[in-house]
């Protein structure tokens, strides 16, 4: 009997690094008209959340601008790069990121990313 394998054509793969996380194709369609982000991480549940920040969300004033993380877009990703946020996640999984992929879900009610640190691929 075979065991099918996850894919990732359709999963939301997020890759850390040492300096940042890197949204794979899937995962970064939520950012596409996106260049700012908010970023929080659950130490419970060891969960990292990446909201998506309109402009009209900062012209408004509806986050604080010291909050707001840069979303780079590649072709066929998006990068956020937070060396401290990094470190942090790094310390809470004790283990460095170098490369570390995990699954993340689109959470539609929260309108957040959320990357399961517990979900390593």
């Amino acid at each position: 009997m075979y065991k099918w394998m996850t894919g990732n054509s359709y999963s939301n793969i997020v890759t850390l690094y040492s300096n940042n996380f890197t949204l794979n194709s899937v995962a970064c369609q939520y950012f596409q008209d996106i260049r700012w982000c908010l970023i929080g991480i659950d130490t419970a549940s060891r969960k990292v959340a990446i909201k998506p920040v309109s402009a009209r969300e900062i012209d408004l004033h509806l986050v604080q601008l010291e909050h707001l993380n840069k979303v780079s877009m590649g072709k066929g990703y998006a990068r956020i790069s937070n060396k401290h946020i990094i470190d942090e996640i790094s310390t809470l999984i004790e283990n460095e990121c170098n490369g570390l992929k995990f699954l993340a879900q689109f959470d539609e009610k929260e309108k957040m990313l959320i990357v399961d640190l517990n979900r390593q691929l």
